[in-house]
């Protein structure tokens, strides 16, 4: 994949938060995320979020105060969502976020038979440390997409074949995109996602490729698809 260049990780940071504060009608005054918890869920760096909330500051959508933290401002919202872009037709989007899905769900499922032959037992542990955080950030409610982007980079790595690794940008792009159009996700219970991890996981301890990849098709709601 190409990389996305920095300009258009700014601008989607931007309006993702943007859009974020309009569609769940976070009141003024009401704090957001920490820099880095909003870095995990954009799926961007903190040098990223840092460059979008300064934007949104100069809008007059939010404030950052020193020592404290961000809190939204009390700005005209009517006017703020005729002006959100949508991020349609635009160069972030040449490729849909169902092509994405698609992608990433032929590669995991495709490579299921490598991670079952070659994943370790260190990466198994690695993936179950993975679910535990994501259960206690959840039960924090701390965004988790996080944890939800390393669970799947390490079953690409646990393929052992570069050339999948290197398709890792790929799981990354999907999550930061599915954010982008559905800000909502920033805040969803992580509960079904952790649970169709587990079954992920148990079946990978079983060595159990059939398992395995029924349980991937369940995680990506592909029951009738034909990977």
């Amino acid at each position: 994949m190409k990389p996305v260049s920095r300009d258009t990780l700014t601008s989607q940071a931007t309006e993702t938060i943007k859009r974020f504060i309009l569609e769940e009608s976070i009141e003024a005054g009401s704090q957001l995320p920490s820099e880095r918890e909003l870095s995990e869920m954009l799926a961007v760096s903190r040098n990223i979020v840092r460059e979008a909330l300064s934007a949104l500051s100069a809008e007059g959508i939010i404030t950052k105060q020193i020592g404290r933290g961000t809190f939204v401002e009390d700005f005209d919202r009517e006017a703020a969502l005729a002006n959100l872009s949508g991020m349609s037709g635009g160069h972030a989007n040449v490729v849909t976020v169902q092509a994405l899905r698609e992608a990433r769900a032929a590669l995991e499922i495709g490579a299921a038979g490598l991670i079952v032959q070659r994943i370790t037992p260190e990466e198994i542990d690695a993936l179950e440390a993975i679910i535990e955080r994501h259960e206690a950030k959840g039960n924090e409610g701390k965004g988790t997409i996080k944890e939800d982007i390393d669970f799947h980079l390490v079953l690409l790595k646990a393929s052992k074949n570069p050339v999948i690794e290197e398709m890792a940008p790929l799981v990354v792009e999907l999550f930061r995109r599915t954010v982008a159009e559905a800000p909502i996700a920033m805040r969803l219970p992580p509960e079904r996602i952790i649970a169709e991890h587990r079954a992920i996981l148990a079946a990978l301890k079983d060595g159990d490729l059939f398992a395995v990849r029924d349980a991937m098709r369940q995680h990506y709601m592909l029951q009738d698809s034909p990977f």
